[in-house]
């Protein structure tokens, strides 16, 4: 069996790991970033301690190499070919093909659904579904609720696939979802017994299903805010300090947080849930790739939240512990402190 994989290719194209060695540099980067529709980072310019990264196409590296030397800019290709990035991925696919779970897999949208479905069939004493909401082109926002059955119990929320092409969060909580349903592990059961868990694994459907099917480096809704360049980035969309910080008004970057706060049904909706719920919600992640980050509030200020010592407790020894397991290293803390 063989996967359609995404049409738009990416032979040639390179991605590059730049390290601004001061402001102007960073100032620099930060305009292309809000800018240059040619050029995708997939590192975003915030400061001087971290690599950025830009993934430039085929026909445009000649110039951007020659623009970096000029600027005294030191950078190095962290990646040859995107396209045999792309095509090896595509390869391990149609290899997992015949295994009817999704865990373990990038899955396509339909796929999980159904899968959720099956598990809330198959654990109907711990597990049912919720809808978030609904995308622009009216997929659901398909989550399943796991846990307590107490209505007291202290709850979780758990997204990813907020940026349609970041697969491996969407994967991370697919695999959350299994383990809270099959480990018989204790200090896994607990979790279960005593908590009550939403988990969506995808928020951004249409872009998640587009990031198949067409162009694998998609990242924003599809939402047709005007005819050249549809969709925003939903996770600068929410009412949340909107449109102050790391932001474009070009509508063809993919930092364009839409013409208004929630202008995107998937993170309107899924607001109402979270705030429908906001009595029981004591925790919420929302899972992203790549880097090792833990990322706290908050991005648009320096100030921090009047729990911040408690959730920095939880950040680093959440963090100390998959660092201890997987020999990782992370960083832990507000992006306008960290980043």
């Amino acid at each position: 069996i063989s996967l359609a994989f995404a049409a738009k290719r990416f032979d040639g194209d390179q991605v590059l790991e730049i390290l601004p060695a001061h402001e102007g540099h960073l100032k620099e980067l930060m305009l292309l970033q809000m800018n240059d529709t040619r050029l995708d980072f997939w590192k975003d310019p915030s400061s001087l301690s971290r690599p950025v990264g830009v993934r430039v196409p085929k026909e445009h590296l000649k110039e951007i190499k020659e623009m970096l030397e000029n600027n005294d800019m030191e950078y190095k290709v962290a990646v040859e070919d995107v396209q045999q990035l792309v095509d090896k991925q595509a390869a391990s696919m149609n290899e997992s093909v015949g295994r009817s779970s999704v865990v373990g897999k990038f899955a396509r949208i339909n796929d999980i659904y159904a899968w959720l479905d099956e598990m809330a069939q198959k654990y109907p004493d711990k597990a049912s579904i919720f809808i978030g909401g609904k995308s622009y082109e009216g997929r659901q926002l398909k989550g399943l609720k796991v846990g307590s059955q107490n209505p007291k119990a202290k709850a979780i929320w758990f997204h990813a696939g907020i940026h349609a092409r970041e697969w491996g969060a969407v994967a991370s909580n697919i695999f959350i979802i299994d383990l809270l349903l099959t480990s018989q592990d204790p200090s896994v059961t607990r979790l279960v017994d005593n908590l009550t868990w939403y988990i969506i694994p995808v928020v951004n459907p249409d872009g998640y299903e587009y990031s198949h099917t067409t162009n694998r480096m998609w990242r924003k809704t599809r939402t047709p805010h005007n005819s050249f360049c549809p969709g925003a980035d939903p996770n600068r969309n929410w009412d949340s300090a909107f449109g102050t910080t790391g932001v474009s008004r070009n509508p063809c970057t993919d930092i364009y947080p839409g013409p208004y706060a929630f202008s995107e049904p998937c993170t309107k909706s899924a607001a109402q849930t979270i705030m429908s719920l906001r009595h029981e919600i004591k925790g919420y992640i929302s899972f992203h790739a790549f880097s090792q980050l833990w990322l706290t509030p908050w991005a648009y200020t320096k100030k921090v939240p009047d729990d911040f010592e408690d959730l920095m407790a939880v950040a680093t020894e959440a963090t100390s512990r998959v660092m201890k397991r997987h020999h990782t290293s992370w960083k832990v803390g507000p992006p306008s402190h960290i980043l």
